[in-house]
Order: structure tokens, then C-alpha cells, then sequence
């Protein structure tokens, strides 16, 4: 007999219950965030030399603080980036997490994407207008990732891809920071009491949310903010936003803390919607 339309709904409402990873959860490796430094790869038009190196640096963590290590390597514009072969045979390993254009295998690489963006599809030319303003609006590159707790398992292993900019300018974009994490107007230190609806509002370092110029004119960006905990609270407002300009939003996000005593570490990442990413953490007592 086939299973009735009441049968598979009840199935797939069970499968979404409770034990379903929530985004704001840490049940297993997660990168939370990769941040550049500098947050774009940026070729200064007035300058004579190479940029120099872009380091990435993983917000990488466990459920049980177990220490995570990653590795990073630049796609190959020869295959799909997001194929899971790079880091691998399809991407060229960068040590340390760092991305130095003397390498000869990146200036390869580099030579690849501006191929792609090519709109003639012949030799690279550096003077061709429309090559010059495709890397003024910015060519994307492609930093594949694994990170590993060295356990072996599937949950101890994250892999994936993160996207920066090599972009002509000069006014290059810069990371957001964030200076704190304010609970009942007071930086979060706690105790946090249990079973409790409780408000975080970050607070941004002064400039973090920059001006710079779009096709409309001068902007400032609307930095917005994710948000993750360890523990068994539930972070109710996983995303949150910066109201700027005439656009409405709000920082704020709001916390159910966990029904017994605890220590819980949060962490907020802050991106700026250009590449940039900055984050904090806080660990903190739940209870007495």
C-alpha cells in the first residue's frame, strides 16, 4: 500500500523537528566567517609595483572548543570553484593562508580570471577600456577552504568556498570591526540569568561602516550582522541589520538563554555587503 499524503507530511514534519541544525547553532565544525586582510585585492592605479600579500583568517569553530585548523587554496578558473576539487587538484594551495602575488602558480591563476574576463576572448590586453572596467567594478576570485578537527568524521570537516574582489582602485574597501557586545547597556560580561529572553546590540568601531562611491553617487554601507552560540539556548534573531540612511533596520538580536546553568561563548560577525568581515566573541556564565 503506498504510504497516504498525511504519512509523508507527519515524516517530513518530524525530520524538521527539534534535531534539525538550526543556522545560530555549533553542533559540529563550522566556519562562521573567513576574513581578508585586506579585505579586497586591490590593483592601485597609480602604483608601480605588485600589491602585496591578502591573508585569510577563519572564524573556525567547534560544539566542543576542539582546536579546528584550515587550509586554503585559490580556484582554478579552469573548473567550476564549487565542485569540491579545491582546495584540491583544481586550486593552488596557499600556505599559511596567504596570497602572495610573487607566486608564480597565482600569477597564473590571476592570469586565468582576467582571461574570464576578457569580453573580446582573445590575448589579455592591459589597456583594452572594457578589460580596465570590468576590474574597475571588480573580478571575482575564488578561495576554496577545509577545516578539520582532525577527527576524521563528517562532522569534524567543513569545506567550502569563499569570494573576494581584485579590484582597480584607489579608495580599496576596508574590514568592519566590532568593538563590542552591549547587554542592558553595559558590555556583556554576565551572569545572564536562565530562562530568559535577553537583548545583544553590537556596537561597530568608529568607520566601520564606510562611504564610498556607487553608480547613484556616494553611499554608506549597511553593515549587517549574524549571530551564533554554543549551549542550549536559542538565538532568536539570527540576522540582524544597521539602519543608514534612508534605510531602516535594527542592530539588536534577541536570545531565549538555556533553561539550566551554563557557560555559553557567542560570536557576532559583521560584514559590510563589499567583502568586508569583522567579528567578536564572548563566553559567558548562564545561571549562578
Amino acid at each position: 500500500m503506498r504510504p497516504s499524503l498525511f504519512v509523508l507530511l507527519a515524516a517530513l514534519l518530524a525530520a524538521c523537528g527539534p534535531d534539525l541544525e538550526l543556522q545560530s547553532e555549533i553542533r559540529r565544525v563550522r566556519v562562521l566567517a573567513i576574513r581578508a586582510e585586506p579585505a579586497e585585492l586591490v590593483l592601485d592605479p597609480n602604483a608601480t609595483t605588485l600589491p602585496g600579500p591578502m591573508t585569510f583568517n577563519a572564524l573556525a569553530v567547534s560544539a566542543d572548543a576542539r582546536p579546528v585548523t584550515v587550509g586554503y587554496a585559490l580556484c582554478r578558473f579552469t573548473g567550476n570553484p564549487y565542485d569540491g576539487r579545491c582546495p584540491g587538484d583544481n586550486g593552488v594551495p596557499l600556505p599559511e593562508g596567504v596570497l602572495s602575488l610573487q607566486d608564480p602558480n597565482v600569477q597564473a591563476v590571476l592570469a586565468e580570471a582576467l582571461q574570464a574576463a576578457n569580453p573580446g576572448g582573445g590575448p589579455v590586453d592591459p589597456n583594452d577600456p572594457a578589460l580596465l572596467e570590468a576590474l574597475q567594478e571588480g573580478i571575482p576570485l575564488f578561495i576554496g577552504y577545509e577545516a578539520s578537527d582532525s577527527t576524521g568524521t563528517p562532522e569534524g570537516t567543513e569545506r567550502g568556498v569563499r569570494r573576494v574582489t581584485l579590484r582597480a582602485t584607489a579608495a580599496p574597501n576596508q574590514n568592519p570591526s566590532v568593538a563590542d557586545v552591549l547587554w542592558e547597556g553595559a558590555s556583556l560580561a554576565g551572569p545572564l540569568p536562565v530562562a530568559t529572553e535577553v537583548t545583544f546590540r553590537p556596537v561597530l568601531t568608529e568607520g566601520s561602516a564606510e562611504v564610498y562611491e556607487a553608480e547613484d553617487g556616494p553611499r554608506t554601507e549597511q553593515v549587517f550582522y549574524s549571530w551564533f552560540a554554543t549551549g542550549d539556548g536559542e538565538v532568536k534573531e539570527f540576522r540582524s541589520i544597521e539602519s543608514v540612511d534612508d534605510k531602516p533596520g535594527d542592530p539588536t538580536s534577541k536570545y531565549e538563554t538555556p533553561a539550566a546553568p551554563q557557560r555559553v561563548t557567542f560570536w557576532v560577525v559583521a560584514r559590510d555587503g563589499r567583502g568586508g568581515v569583522g567579528w567578536l566573541s564572548r563566553t559567558v556564565d548562564v545561571g549562578p
